[in-house]
């Protein structure tokens, strides 16, 4: 099985991601089944030189959905070991 295409994007306008709020100008990478949904209503830009201008110029960090969204789902309620 192969693995899900990742495509990097700029966020475009304020929105929420995978549960997770980003601001203009934030870099996020994910699933193209994700955003490029995201990218055709004009929220998320695909753009190689928007992309480049935010990690470049802005120096903006990119924000791995799939990383943080497994890691938030297992730090959430579900606590089977009962610790702190």
């Amino acid at each position: 099985m192969a693995a899900k295409k990742q495509i990097t994007a700029r966020v475009l306008v304020a929105c929420v991601i995978a549960g997770q709020p980003f601001e203009p100008n934030a870099l996020v990478k994910g699933d193209a089944e994700l955003l490029e949904p995201l990218i055709k209503v004009g929220e998320l830009s695909s753009d190689k030189a928007a992309v480049e201008y935010c990690s470049k110029e802005l120096e903006v960090e990119v924000v791995d959905l799939n990383a943080t969204g497994e890691d938030a789902e297992s730090d959430t309620d579900d606590n089977p070991d009962g610790e702190e």
